[in-house]
């Protein structure tokens, strides 16, 4: 990795354009997987249910499948979100700003990352807070 990537700085237009399209392709994959599993669950679903009702079996065990599905669209539904947040501060020119301590947030972050709001330093603190608070 050069360099250039390790520093904390703006993204030219370039790099933002590149963002903001994989953003849009991850956006449609998303809403198309998300589309995809609903359709396959209720197909599922119809078949589950004329199964219990020919062996009577263990209703929960339908249950379990189905808030388990639920929760799998429910992961994409939030990366979702995170990835119109981080449309919205592109086209607000916020994108890779830290909302914390407000210095560029490194383009290596944001590549693996691309909806990411902190540094790594502000998000290590944030998690710490986070995990101070559920005790």
């Amino acid at each position: 990795m050069d360099a250039s990537k390790k520093t904390s700085r703006r993204m030219n237009p370039e790099e933002l354009e590149a963002v903001k399209e994989n953003l849009l392709k991850r956006k449609e994959e998303l809403w198309q997987e998300i589309l995809e599993d609903l359709e396959n669950d209720a197909r599922e679903e119809h078949k589950n249910i004329i199964d219990i009702i020919r062996e009577q079996g263990d209703i929960a065990l339908e249950e379990l499948r189905s808030s388990t599905a639920f929760s799998l669209i429910e992961l994409k539904h939030d990366e979702l979100q995170q990835i119109e947040q981080a449309l919205q501060r592109i086209e607000r020119g916020e994108y890779g700003r830290c909302v914390d301590c407000g210095r560029w947030i490194t383009p290596a972050r944001l590549e693996v990352m691309p909806y990411a709001v902190r540094c790594r330093r502000c998000q290590a603190e944030h998690e710490k807070l986070e995990k101070m608070q559920a005790e």
